[in-house]
């Protein structure tokens, strides 16, 4: 007896050990189960950066004294023609170029222009000149021996906009006050441009053409676009005011067509004269300009006004008012942040913002001051609309650089500048959602349908935004649509079907009905 009680005890202690085991592995897979959904729940972010190796790299030439052919420093605009992506690095004054689309983190250049090798960076390669030699004859004595950086045909200072049209090169080159235009798409280091907007010619510099403010001069130009490959638009900053030229310029110093902003063509002044008295036909410091060739809307961030404006049609006299404002309730207002102050961000309010583009998936604002992205699904008709969607931040009601974390991430911006918004062409299929039905399955799939339906399908783009903050480009090719209200509606729905199984007092079978319901 006691040695068969002996096998007994053991069996059943080896039975039991099996059952632990058991346990321990269905406890881990379950685990397992809820880290990869975990995963699958992670939050969206961009899917490549440029210019650092990695998400959480964030110093100016990856730390290094010098710059190279796969870093930035300060970059501020960015646009693509074909494979060919084109980017300008303000604080190297350089325009980088990719022969080859890159496909992986922190990939090297192929081109420079601007400088004569990856390694230099310096404004105008470090040219010189003083202001009594340019100026002799005006007068102005006090200008004597002041001293400031000359511009060449080759030289850069601070590149900001930068765009291809009609198969041609244009770079902002916003520290020497002019527009540079290649012949077409530059293949050699350093290679010199073929014509300039904003200067009688390559080796002048001074603003607004020595002090004359008029339909050929800049000073401190921002953003450039065409859209139709026919008009070109600049965001002439500091004289408050969008130059557009009607015909593709075909000689130095070509005089624009139009302006908004001012009453006429040698004014100014921001908001026109009356800094606090800001209107419909008024521009403060204009940094980005984008045309929607299709729907003919122009598109002006006014930045100074903390803004962005809107023309239904485009404007054929100079001073001609907008249609609406976003970031602001009227246009009359032009505080940060819609009034609240700069530490309160909301859905409908900027500070600071620099570039606006626009495609079939949406509208996107770089909101420089809040260090976020806004996005608008459909172009706002009436004034002060509020966004949709935020990109850079967890929520509208931040606004910290990359979230007031120790290190950048593929979630975070900081100092977010210039976009540029590339359609990807897809499947129609696939990007309206679930396929048509045939006409025999109509009746089953109905039912399958009205049980579960699909979710809205995402726009295909990839968006390239300038986070000069952090020193890169990074590349976003999904919308970071949040994650807790789907979440939250899920729970609802759960919830009000157990309820209805735990109370219903009618039911005889309501302990089968418990014991049937899933362990929490």
């Amino acid at each position: 007896m006691s040695e068969n009680k002996e096998m007994e005890d053991t069996e059943a202690e080896d039975s039991f050990d099996d059952e632990l085991e058991l346990d321990e592995v269905d406890e881990s897979d379950e685990l397992d189960e809820v880290e990869e959904s975990v995963e699958e729940e992670k939050e969206t972010g961009a899917c490549l950066v440029i210019g650092q190796g990695d998400f959480s790299m964030s110093q100016s030439n990856r730390g290094a004294d010098d710059p190279g052919d796969n870093t930035l420093c300060e970059p501020q605009y960015v646009t693509k023609f074909g494979d060919m992506l084109f980017v300008s690095d303000r604080g190297n004054h350089r325009v980088l170029v990719w022969e080859q689309f890159p496909e992986e983190n922190g990939e090297p250049s192929s081109l420079v222009l601007g400088q004569e090798d990856f390694a230099d960076c310096l404004e105008n390669r470090g040219m010189t000149t003083t202001l009594d030699e340019m100026t002799s004859g005006l007068g102005d004595e006090s200008l004597d021996g002041f001293t400031i950086s000359k511009s060449e045909d080759d030289t850069l200072s601070q590149p900001a906009g930068i765009e291809v049209i009609d198969g041609k090169l244009y770079v902002v080159d916003s520290g020497n006050h002019r527009v540079l235009r290649w012949s077409g798409i530059p293949s050699d280091d350093g290679e010199p441009p073929s014509l300039v907007l904003g200067q009688d010619n390559l080796d002048d510099n001074e603003a607004n053409r020595r002090g004359f403010v008029g339909s050929g001069s800049l000073f401190f130009p921002m953003g450039i676009h065409s859209g139709d490959g026919k008009r070109v638009f600049v965001a002439d900053k500091d004289n408050h005011r969008v130059l557009i030229w009607n015909k593709i310029p075909f000689s130095d110093g070509w005089n624009a067509d139009v302006s908004l902003g001012q009453g006429g063509m040698d004014e100014r002044w921001p908001n026109r004269g009356e800094f606090d008295n800001v209107g419909q036909d008024t521009l403060s410091f204009p940094a980005g300009v984008h045309f929607d060739a299709e729907g003919e809307r122009i598109f002006v961030v006014d930045q100074g006004n903390n803004r962005l404006l809107i023309w239904n049609k485009i404007p054929r006299e100079t001073g001609t008012a907008a249609d609406v404002v976003l970031g602001q309730k009227d246009f009359f207002s032009r505080e940060p942040n819609r009034g609240n102050g700069h530490n309160r961000p909301s859905g409908d309010g900027f500070y600071f913002p620099t570039d606006v583009v626009f495609g079939e998936a949406g509208l996107f604002v770089s909101d420089t001051g809040n260090n976020r992205v806004l996005y608008w699904k459909e172009v706002p008709t009436e004034n002060g609309q509020p966004a949709d969607l935020v990109i850079g931040q967890s929520s509208l009601t931040e606004n910290l650089f990359n979230r007031g974390l120790d290190e950048a991430s593929e979630f975070t911006l900081s100092d977010p500048f210039g976009m540029y918004l590339v359609e990807e062409e897809d499947d129609e299929e696939e990007f309206r959602g679930v396929p048509m039905p045939d006409d025999e399955d109509d009746e089953s799939d109905e039912s399958a349908t009205a049980e579960s339906e699909p979710e809205e399908p995402q726009p295909k783009f990839k968006l390239f935004i300038c986070d000069r903050g952090n020193s890169r480009i990074v590349v976003w090719d999904k919308l970071p649509y949040p994650k807790e209200a789907e979440e939250e509606e899920e729970f609802e729905e759960l919830m009000v079907e157990d309820e209805n199984l735990l109370i219903g007092e009618e039911e005889d079978d309501d302990d089968d009905d418990i014991k049937e319901l899933p362990s929490v």
